[in-house]
């Protein structure tokens, strides 16, 4: 099957063309919702910016521009408070190293909610006639694999799939939010989760997830929330995951489900 992906240059091909509304700051994730929601752009909810101390305050804003550097991303609205520990214009200034198409919006300087939201919508809307997107064929589909627990389907499927010539990452042993993070650092396009049986499906704001389901009994009663019933041949998936590469949508993305989890090194409020 013949992919086309999105030219973000820089990050390379992406399988989704997103545009990221980035809080740098727990106080600003509500302006931010409002902003992407006008624009149909992608944000997260976090509880970082000001409670942070040592190696987290530099490790965070690393983990920050890896999102702005991730291949499925087009451009990024940097929001900030104004008095916050990670500041929105060193951010964006960091961000801008990985991806050119940044612009920050800082609440105390805007004059307030309303202000910013508008101000932000107007930022957002100028990225995309500046950085427009073209379509390009997508020849190097990098999948990453989050298996909670141990499973011989992952393990067919990593089979499958380097037989295809696709990269594959594989991550075990984790929670599903802490695989994600990893996975989205190594640029992943697309996630195929295997939750344990007491783990609901989940998903990644900038990435498609698809969710694999046990025969365990959490997961037949929700079934619905799974991409993939329990007991499907790798073949079958194998075939979902080249649609998802070329734009079909994963139930996760369909109920915009998701979280991202910031990486955190110490202990703080």
């Amino acid at each position: 099957m013949k992919m086309e992906g999105f030219d973000h240059g820089t990050r390379g091909i992406g399988v989704r063309d997103y545009q990221l509304i980035l809080p740098s700051v727990v106080c600003s994730t509500h302006i931010s919702r409002r902003i992407a929601k006008d624009v149909n752009a992608v944000t997260f909810s976090h509880q970082h910016g000001c409670g942070i101390i040592g190696a987290d305050v530099a490790g965070i804003g690393d983990f920050f521009a890896s999102l702005a550097d991730h291949p499925n991303v087009s451009s990024v609205l940097v929001v900030s408070l104004g008095c916050e520990t990670i500041q929105g214009q060193e951010l964006a200034e960091k961000l801008v190293t990985k991806n050119a198409s940044t612009k920050y919006q800082i609440i105390q300087d805007s004059g307030g909610v309303e202000a910013t939201v508008t101000a932000g919508i107007t930022a957002v809307r100028s990225l995309q006639e500046s950085y427009p997107t073209k379509r390009r064929p997508l020849n190097d589909l990098r999948v990453g694999i989050s298996a909670s627990s141990n499973s011989s389907i992952a393990n067919n499927l990593l089979e499958a799939l380097s037989a295809l010539d696709i990269y594959t990452e594989l991550v075990g042993g984790k929670s599903p939010a802490d695989s994600f993070s990893h996975l989205m650092e190594k640029k992943v396009h697309l996630i195929l989760s295997f939750p344990t049986g007491d783990q609901p499906a989940s998903g990644f704001p900038l990435i498609p997830v698809i969710n694999i389901a046990s025969d365990s009994a959490l997961h037949q009663a929700i079934s619905a929330d799974f991409d993939v019933p329990a007991g499907t041949p790798v073949e079958n998936i194998v075939k979902l995951i080249l649609e998802v590469a070329n734009g079909r949508e994963t139930i996760a993305e369909i109920n915009k489900s998701g979280e991202i989890l910031a990486p955190r090194l110490v202990r703080s409020t």
